[in-house]
């Protein structure tokens, strides 16, 4: 059975506490007819349904099926109402790891997306798929991390050339 994407989008109301539809998508970043329109056609962005997830501390899970527990694993409601936190807030921890480690909730809608779909060609029956992204990413990975060095190296000269 598929996902029925309005039923997602009534869960984000709900969830929300959102009196309707342009509600949710102004939280969404999009316009009512946009939504309205991923309603029709049964299908809702990825990020968007990530994003919404993050503002509000709800497990992806829950809003897609309705299923399991609705808030994400420690989530911690915040005394009184929820409120929206600005884009500045919802975007402050992408980009960097935290010192505890590497969190998939860190992780940005982006790199959630792309983390999925090297997934599900790992996952497949044909190696050979999976064995050719491993090389290109061992590749283009020594290839950043030695431009990064060369890069540092370069200005470590400079600044030892501006100290005589």
């Amino acid at each position: 059975m598929g996902v029925k994407y309005s039923d997602t989008i009534e869960r984000m109301r709900w969830a929300g506490k959102l009196k309707n539809d342009s509600a949710v998508a102004r939280v969404l970043g999009v316009t009512p007819q946009a939504l309205s329109n991923y309603k029709k056609r049964g299908e809702l962005p990825t990020d968007l349904v990530i994003r919404f997830s993050n503002l509000y501390g709800l497990s992806v899970d829950w809003l897609l099926s309705g299923e399991g527990d609705v808030h994400k694993p420690g989530y911690q409601p915040p005394e009184g109402e929820l409120g929206i936190p600005s884009l500045q807030e919802e975007l402050a921890g992408y980009g960097r790891l935290p010192a505890r480690g590497f969190e998939i909730s860190d992780m940005s809608p982006d790199e959630m997306i792309y983390v999925g779909k090297l997934l599900q060609i790992f996952r497949l029956s044909d190696k050979s798929a999976s064995e050719a992204i491993k090389c290109s990413i061992d590749a283009f990975y020594r290839s950043t991390m030695a431009q990064q060095c060369a890069n540092t190296e370069i200005h470590a000269s400079h600044d030892d050339e501006g100290q005589i």
